[in-house]
């Protein structure tokens, strides 16, 4: 006997060629199969009976399987109108006093409130600050406050030292003596130049 172990459709039309292989050579035999007697008519409307029930089986997926892409669709399509609503809800009623009673009335959880206590959020700052030191991390403002240094730079050697002291202006030079001269413009005799007469006794 073939391997019976196929899709639905293969198995269905193996088993209704078996049935006209029947029908033509063993019409009128009664066979005993797996331990079992069949007449030609019992036999033939025992094989029938699983082409039958593999076609409602391929019929009843394909009917499951397009009520499943149905319900899909819909689900896709409630799920935009679901969170529309709950955003009309929270918008109108959402910080009203009866903000909890109106969410539960929906279907919503109500929401969260803070449970923060002093001591903690004391306790929070404390460690951030703790952190912050521990890191060495600052704050806008105190960054703000740290300003640069200049170091004026020192030669290793105070030879080489460079002298910035300006150096002294030079003094300036005496003027030339201006020469005398006479109504004509010539040059008139130094003094040395000028002879004394001798006077004779």
């Amino acid at each position: 006997m073939p391997n019976t172990r196929k899709n639905k459709a293969t198995r269905a039309n193996l088993i209704r060629q078996v049935k006209a292989g029947l029908a033509k050579y063993y019409g009128s035999t009664t066979l005993v199969l797996a331990g079992t007697s069949y007449k030609p008519a019992a036999l033939q409307a025992f094989l029938q009976a699983d082409v039958d029930a593999n076609d409602a089986s391929t019929a009843a997926r394909a009917n499951w399987l397009n009520t499943v892409k149905v319900s899909q669709s819909a689900d896709s399509e409630t799920d935009a109108v679901l969170r529309a609503v709950k955003a009309q809800v929270l918008a109108q009623h959402g910080d009203a006093p009866d903000a909890e009673t109106v969410l539960v009335d929906f279907g919503y959880a109500p929401r969260k409130k803070p449970t923060t206590t002093v001591a903690e959020k004391t306790a929070a700052l404390a460690q951030t600050k703790a952190t912050r030191e521990a890191r060495g991390t600052l704050g806008p403002k105190a960054k703000a406050k740290i300003k640069g240094v200049v170091t004026p730079a020192v030669d290793a050697e105070p030879s080489q030292a460079v002298n910035t002291t300006p150096a002294p202006a030079a003094a300036p030079a005496p003027a030339p003596a201006s020469s005398n001269s006479t109504s004509n413009g010539s040059p008139s005799a130094s003094p040395s130049a000028v002879t004394t007469p001798q006077s004779h006794a």
